[in-house]
């Protein structure tokens, strides 16, 4: 099972020439619902198109819909453990809440997480790639 950073999840639904060449064939040969993200990926999504640093063709609601609904991608959501876990990370990992959380499910779940973050690739207690 894979988790997708939120960028990874955005550009998978309307940017696939952005995800490296790895990163594609994988999530086309993960099946479906074995693919997820962290529910902190809705809220930034929203966040970024509030605030207009992504633009989406179609309706941001209509466009989430599509991308999780139809998808069948599997929605993470926060649970006590990831909150706890993201707040006690090993070996000092920055202090972004939405990142935080996002590698904590990652671990929490055992996930390999799909990301162009360098922070979050060079970080040495989740399993990441780009």
């Amino acid at each position: 099972m894979i988790l997708l950073d939120t960028h990874t999840w955005i550009w998978s639904h309307s940017a696939t020439k952005l995800l490296s060449d790895n990163v594609r064939k994988l999530i086309k040969k993960t099946q479906t619902d074995q693919r997820a993200i962290a529910s902190i990926s809705i809220w930034e999504f929203a966040m970024m198109v509030t605030k207009g640093r992504i633009n989406v063709k179609i309706d941001p609601k209509r466009w989430l819909n599509n991308a999780i609904g139809k998808s069948g991608l599997w929605v993470i959501e926060l649970t006590p453990e990831i909150a706890m876990e993201s707040c006690n990370l090993p070996g000092g990992f920055h202090k972004d809440p939405a990142d935080r959380i996002i590698v904590a499910t990652a671990r929490t779940h055992n996930l390999t997480l799909l990301t162009k973050d360098r922070k979050i690739l060079e970080y040495p207690h989740v399993t990441a790639m780009w």
